[in-house]
């Protein structure tokens, strides 16, 4: 009983805070991003786009970084407060033991999808409704288009099904743009490939999904830790109210996104980030959703195996040296919680 009425003390002076925060002059917050308009940053443009900063009584700055190799840059030399981090980028810093903490997971679930061409998918017989191992083997033989980064996640993909991607299918290296070239001229069967090309081929090239990775098809790529927000060490200790103010924007745009499709996509529209096409992002939000975890609590496990499975720039973490948990602050995130019931 006294707990309870401990969390529902929390809770009011958390609300009183908001209330205090919207009647104030709202707080700049800069926000360090690696590109912009990429939708594997679904939570951020959605929290950008639906005011959840602005309710939390900040007035977010986006600096987007020359590169996405230069993620994390600014934050570390104090021009940003914050800074979205995928996982070879803060896989690095930890290695190096940069002043980095992870407070608010923006995906847990994989973004990489698999899709194949529709005629390929015909002429072997496949069924989206057929157990995934069967799927595979119907596609067995294949040429598969993938970036120089995923075919770790590739192999973690067809190993989960007892396969083995090196031998039962062809992978073409492929990068950017010429993903959607190469699926479009029957240059490969098949892509493993994230937002823009996987929205794309599905759209406007008739591509059939053939796994759902990112709505958590796949245990060996779901759950995890993928891009997240950070701060400097530092700056979590001089303005720790500025980073909880984040976290609980963060989670208002998890609940949206869990909530109301159409808002979501919408949000997206408003985030002002890039002139998005609506019927892509329709059809990336779909399937991205389930790929947003509910709260922004991190995963330390899902931190580990990222070592596994991405690249690390510039080099991966020992973790029997290290530990992930350093360089994470999970309090953030869970009053977060308790302050949005």
């Amino acid at each position: 009983m006294r707990q309870l009425l401990v969390k529902i003390a929390l809770a009011a002076m958390a609300l009183l805070a908001h209330h205090a925060a919207e009647a104030a002059d709202p707080a700049p917050i800069r926000i360090e991003v690696p590109k912009a308009g990429n939708l594997q940053y679904f939570t951020l443009w959605v929290a950008l786009g639906a005011g959840a900063f602005q309710q939390e009584g900040l007035a977010p700055q986006l600096l987007i970084d020359d590169t996405p190799q230069d993620a994390g840059r600014r934050l570390l030399s104090g021009e940003a407060d914050v800074a979205v981090l995928p996982p070879p980028m803060f896989l690095g810093m930890i290695a190096e033991e940069k002043p980095i903490l992870l407070f608010a997971s923006l995906l847990a679930n994989e973004p990489i999808d698999f899709v194949v061409r529709r005629d390929v998918a015909e002429a072997r017989g496949l069924s989206t409704a057929a157990p995934l191992a069967d799927r595979l083997r119907a596609l067995k033989g294949i040429k598969v288009g993938v970036a120089g980064g995923p075919p770790p996640r590739l192999q973690a993909f067809f190993a989960s099904v007892g396969m083995n991607a090196d031998q039962d299918i062809e992978m073409v290296l492929v990068w950017g743009r010429d993903q959607v070239q190469a699926f479009a001229s029957h240059q490969v069967d098949a892509l493993f490939a994230h937002t823009p090309y996987l929205e794309t081929v599905l759209v406007k090239h008739d591509a059939v999904l053939v796994a759902d990775l990112s709505g958590g098809e796949v245990a060996a790529l779901a759950d995890g830790q993928i891009h997240a927000l950070a701060t400097s060490k530092a700056r979590a200790q001089a303005a720790p109210d500025l980073i909880a103010a984040a976290t609980r924007a963060i989670y208002r745009a998890q609940r949206l996104i869990r909530s109301d499709r159409e808002a979501t996509v919408d949000a997206v529209l408003a985030s002002g980030v890039k002139e998005f096409d609506r019927k892509l992002v329709e059809k990336i939000a779909a399937i991205y959703s389930p790929a947003v975890p509910a709260t922004p609590a991190l995963s330390l496990a899902g931190i580990e195996r990222d070592a596994e499975l991405y690249p690390a720039f510039p080099r991966k973490p020992d973790f029997s040296r290290v530990k992930a948990a350093d360089f994470v602050a999970p309090a953030f995130a869970a009053d977060a919680v308790m302050a949005l019931p």
